[in-house]
């Protein structure tokens, strides 16, 4: 039995609660009235473009700068191609979207690539999920007749979520709710959307920072013990925003990710799966001060049986490791550190005294970030603890784990126990 959790943030859960009725409400009338929906939204922006042309031109009589001229001409010119080819932005959101399914298919068919390269399993499902977002994706392209059922596939997914949220939201306030992990399908936001959680989470808490009010980040719930902590970095620049993803048990941290440099393909998407285990405290301060990451953290707990059960799952790791020397290990240049600062895994063993392994075969061999990444390998770990966060296939990010770790802390009785916030002094 869980901690009952006696601190619940009122207006983050009357705020889910209302943001799940809402998603409910509008996932019904896309439903039932696609096509009105559709009219109200033209309406919407209509309004919205508008409103900007006429601010931007008062703009102009105001302070006389050229720009701003440009720009109502600019809007106004969209306000009536918008106003008399009211079909465009359907068309748009039908290639927007279709582009987003093929990006999909991609992702599966070099995942499939991959595996079947490493020989490993689950072929036959990779193959489905490419042909099946191929077909969507062309289909949503080429059609122009297609927008009803578009909408109504979009207001089915919305009032998923939504009931998913106001379970979720009810979950935070039943005392008599008792959680337990249990492998199962778990919707999701949208992974394009999900990429962005651990920026706007950064960005959000910066701004309270920023006007001086006091952030309620850092809480613990009792005495109990967080032998399993996970940990979700974010950084200020490029892909850091994505962020990523690992964890400590007993302390030791376990990240995994696309460290070698010698094997970086497509833009360092591709690359040889590289793990890592450094002492947790030494990694922290390294992630913040080195890498200037802010790390938000979350503790589990853990019963005896699943502690049992994750260390079988490490052991069965460490059995497929090799150790994987970095650069600055393999030239012994411990005497002229300032020669290896561009190479990640030097840095981080020089500081961390972190060792690095290769996996000799299986599912993480090779490095995917749009297929196995961070997020996948965490998934492995807690998934045999009955975490339900990647049941689904698809484009996983860090951001999909953030936002259900938050639920889950939320929660009474449940596992996650603990969140503490690591910032950049």
């Amino acid at each position: 039995m869980y901690p009952d959790k006696s601190h619940i943030n009122w207006d983050e859960l009357i705020l889910d609660m209302l943001l799940g009725l809402l998603m409910v409400i509008l996932g019904f009338l896309m439903f039932v009235v696609p096509q009105w929906i559709y009219h109200v939204f033209i309406d919407l922006i209509l309004v919205v473009v508008a409103a900007q042309a006429l601010l931007l031109g008062v703009r102009f009589v105001r302070q006389k700068q050229k720009i701003d001229m440009v720009m109502a001409l600019v809007t106004f010119v969209f306000f009536c191609i918008l106003y008399n080819h009211q079909s465009f932005p359907q068309i748009l959101f039908q290639i927007i979207f279709g582009i987003y399914c093929l990006v999909s298919a991609l992702a599966s068919l070099i995942q499939l690539l991959i595996n079947i390269y490493n020989q490993v399993k689950g072929k036959i499902f990779l193959l489905i999920c490419t042909f099946f977002y191929m077909g969507i994706g062309i289909i949503l392209i080429l059609s122009r007749e297609e927008l009803k059922g578009l909408i109504r596939a979009f207001g089915i997914y919305l009032i998923l979520l939504g009931f998913r949220a106001l379970s979720d939201a009810s979950q935070c306030v039943n005392p008599l709710t008792k959680v337990e992990w249990k492998r199962k399908v778990r919707l999701t936001f949208p992974a394009l959307l999900c990429a962005f959680f651990p920026d706007w989470a950064l960005n959000a808490i910066n701004s309270l920072l920023e006007a001086g009010q006091p952030v309620e980040w850092e809480q613990k719930e009792g005495k109990v013990s967080t032998d399993l902590r996970v940990f979700v970095h974010v950084g200020p620049y490029g892909l850091q925003k994505v962020g990523h993803i690992c964890f400590a048990y007993r302390d030791i941290v376990y990240s995994y990710g696309n460290y070698d440099r010698d094997s970086f393909r497509f833009n360092q998407t591709i690359g040889d799966g590289v793990l890592f285990r450094a002492p947790v405290q030494d990694y922290i301060p390294n992630a913040m001060e080195v890498e200037n990451n802010t790390i938000f953290e979350y503790g589990i707990a853990l019963s005896e049986s699943q502690k049992e059960v994750l260390e079988a799952e490490l052991k069965t790791l460490e059995t497929n490791l090799e150790r994987w020397y970095c650069l600055i290990e393999q030239e012994r240049g411990y005497d002229h550190l300032l020669d290896y600062q561009e190479d990640y895994p030097s840095r981080l063993h020089a500081k961390t005294g972190a060792k690095l392994y290769k996996f000799k075969s299986g599912k993480f061999k090779s490095y995917w970030a749009l297929g196995d990444n961070c997020a996948v390998f965490t998934d492995r770990m807690l998934g045999c603890l009955g975490a339900d966060i990647l049941s689904m296939r698809g484009i996983i990010s860090p951001g999909t784990y953030l936002d259900w770790l938050q639920k889950e802390f939320m929660k009474r009785n449940s596992p996650v126990v603990s969140r503490t916030l690591h910032v950049r002094s």
